[in-house]
């Protein structure tokens, strides 16, 4: 089975990447939250689909556009589905939590995201690709945003540099 790049779920995966990026740069918080969100969402998801469908992993084989990642899915993964999707799933829960706390945890969870999507975007159609690559592009400009503590560093050095001319000064500025 090959995926179809026009269906609705690949078409919105790839909506929520380009609406992630453009959160990333201009409402850093909210794209922290949709990436809480997506993380936390997605190890839920995959825990369960993990442990009642494991076959349904499968079809990732078919839909890899990379020989390794083939290889993988049909020899080890596939005597140990449910042992690795749940592996995968904690650490997606605890990415999205990290992602949710401050400092050296939220450092390491935008880290971690940034791992995770551009090591499965290999899967191809299968992982909503290029998705997975824009939503790491987003969590590496959310990256770049917390280690300068400034949601919009540009625009308030920007602010900085305009002294306001007091009344009191009589016609005479000051830079």
């Amino acid at each position: 089975m090959h995926a179809n790049i026009f269906s609705f779920a690949y078409m919105l995966s790839n909506t929520v990447g380009l609406i992630m990026l453009i959160a990333a740069i201009f409402a850093p918080l909210l794209a922290r939250f949709l990436m809480v969100l997506i993380f936390v969402g997605a190890g839920i998801f995959n825990a369960y689909m993990a442990i009642r469908s494991p076959e349904l992993f499968m079809v990732y084989g078919a839909m890899t556009v990379s020989p390794v990642y083939e290889q993988f899915i049909y020899g080890a993964f596939r005597n140990n589905i449910t042992a690795i999707v749940v592996s995968i799933s904690v650490c997606q829960l605890a990415t999205g939590i990290f992602i949710a706390s401050k400092g050296a945890l939220l450092r390491l969870g935008l880290s971690a995201a940034t791992i995770f999507l551009v090591a499965i975007a290999p899967l191809g159609a299968g992982s909503a690709f290029p998705s997975t690559l824009v939503l790491a592009v987003a969590a590496i400009i959310l990256l770049f945003k917390e280690k300068r503590l400034s949601a919009h560093p540009v625009w308030h050095d920007f602010n900085y540099h305009h002294p306001k001319i007091s009344i009191h000064e009589k016609g005479t500025s000051r830079h």
